[in-house]
């Protein structure tokens, strides 16, 4: 009696060794033409001793540094004869080391070579977990079993074959850039040889089990989405070999977004708490400066005051933004004239020059967010998110924070460009227009939102002295300022 080993063993991730096992009777007959018929297989496919942190198949488990793997009920490998499937052979058991049974059919003769498989791979759409490896990216094959002998329709293999698996497994732990802390992804790209891999985590995490087919020398991408953030890490030359268990923790550089041309760097929210909307500012007021030419103020603090004149001016009636019937130049009281129209819609010289680049005005709820709402954990006081009473160059106005701010709050008299190029916003007190009378010129701040009130009013935020009032509301004819914000992507 015979018997003939086919093992299960763990020297890499998910090589594995197989055991035929059965009964062999001597047969001197001679080597007869194969033959298309059915035939019994019979398999033990064991786990070995994982002695190098690479265990072989699934279900995959993590012990420490060690990925370990069992087999479960029902699982099956398939039986191939070159490109032809003679069958599949099935497990009844779970563990490391089971039975496998099958009936498999073909033209099948002493001395062919058979090629077996177990194969589920699908991985475009992870989810980042072991489990998930397990069920869906699962891909070994074990070739050059030679077929012994085959008796009483017994198919007979002698000595051992392994399977080696067509993929890696990697562990990913993302950190940020100088590896002080780790970044929680959702989702995670990784892009090489051509191919992408998105692991989609039901919740953002920072750790991240992604099975790859293997590859050689190639260049590896990572791009992993932190709330509105994006973090990248990339490598040459990168060789990862299936079979393998790899442990790498990465770390990722954040990418900063070009702020817009004509935009202040810093962002400022203005939106509930949990929605992540956030605005750059312009770098100055709107203004109207030749036929159908607008213009962002040069720098925050100016404004036209009283040179305001067809084709020179920055106090606007509500929506009058050039397009028909909303004239730049209308000084009329009749409200009735004034309807909404983006200001933003033009194209704005210093702003990008060209037209509907997402340059916008606040809306009323926005206004309000961004002063009643929004803190600034800096040195502001109190958490505040800006600053009255002060001036920069001379010029009255109110100072805003941006959202990551943590340095000292602005006093009239300190360097205006350190506090600028941190990101913050100074909106002038440049007064107001009435028809073409001009009022409280350098003393009180007006500036539109882009909501109506009602069918003759509009809101616009209204600052003077140490009083602020996001939500007033006035005429459509009143002339106020007009500062433009952008979306930060």
């Amino acid at each position: 009696m015979k018997k003939n080993l086919f093992t299960l063993s763990a020297l890499c991730l998910a090589t594995m060794t197989l055991v035929f096992s059965g009964c062999k009777k001597e047969n001197n007959d001679p080597q007869e033409p194969a033959q298309v018929q059915t035939y019994q297989m019979s398999i033990t496919a064991s786990k070995g001793a994982d002695n190098q942190a690479n265990g072989p198949r699934r279900v995959l488990s993590l012990d420490g540094t060690t990925l370990n793997a069992a087999w479960q009920a029902g699982e099956q490998v398939s039986v191939y004869k070159g490109e032809t499937s003679l069958g599949t052979l099935t497990t009844t058991e779970e563990g490391a080391s089971v039975q496998f049974s099958g009936e498999v059919s073909g033209e099948v003769e002493k001395g062919d070579m058979l090629t077996l498989k177990f194969l589920a791979p699908s991985y475009a759409d992870q989810k980042g977990t072991l489990a998930y490896i397990s069920a869906n990216c699962d891909y070994a094959i074990a070739t050059d079993v030679e077929v012994t002998d085959i008796v009483d329709e017994t198919i007979y293999t002698d000595g051992e074959t392994t399977f080696e698996n067509q993929q890696a497994i990697v562990k990913f732990t993302l950190k940020n850039e100088d590896g002080s802390a780790t970044i929680d992804a959702k989702p995670l790209v990784i892009e090489v040889a051509g191919e992408t891999y998105t692991v989609t985590p039901a919740s953002a995490t920072s750790e991240m089990f992604v099975a790859l087919p293997g590859f050689a020398g190639q260049t590896v991408t990572l791009t992993a989405t932190v709330d509105n953030d994006t973090y990248t890490y990339e490598k040459a030359n990168t060789t990862l070999s299936n079979g393998q268990y790899y442990i790498l923790t990465v770390k990722m550089t954040k990418q900063v977004p070009p702020v817009p041309e004509g935009a202040i760097n810093g962002k400022f929210s203005v939106g509930p708490a949990g929605n992540n909307k956030q605005v750059y500012f312009s770098k100055g007021n709107l203004q109207l400066n030749g036929a159908n030419t607008w213009q962002f103020a040069a720098n925050q603090w100016e404004y036209f005051g009283n040179n305001q004149s067809n084709n020179h001016r920055d106090f606007f009636g509500w929506g009058t933004n050039g397009t028909s019937g909303h004239n730049p130049n209308n000084t009329s009281n009749t409200d009735s004239e004034y309807s909404w129209a983006e200001w933003g819609v033009n194209a704005i010289t210093n702003g990008g020059n060209t037209a509907n680049s997402g340059w916008r005005t606040l809306t009323t709820a926005e206004w309000q967010y961004l002063f009643n709402t929004r803190t600034v954990n800096g040195g502001t006081g109190n958490g505040k998110s800006y600053t009255m009473g002060q001036k920069v160059n001379g010029t009255k106005g109110v100072v805003l924070y941006p959202d990551d701010y943590t340095g000292v709050a602005y006093t009239t008299g300190s360097a205006w460009s350190t506090f600028e190029d941190a990101g913050c916003v100074f909106l002038p007190a440049a007064g107001y227009r009435s028809g073409t009378d001009l009022s409280f010129l350098g003393e009180d701040g007006n500036y539109w939102s882009s909501t109506a009130y009602d069918g003759t009013n509009a809101y616009y935020v209204l600052f003077y002295g140490s009083n602020m009032y996001p939500a007033n509301y006035s005429t459509r004819n009143r002339g106020c300022s007009v500062r433009l914000v952008k979306n930060v992507e």
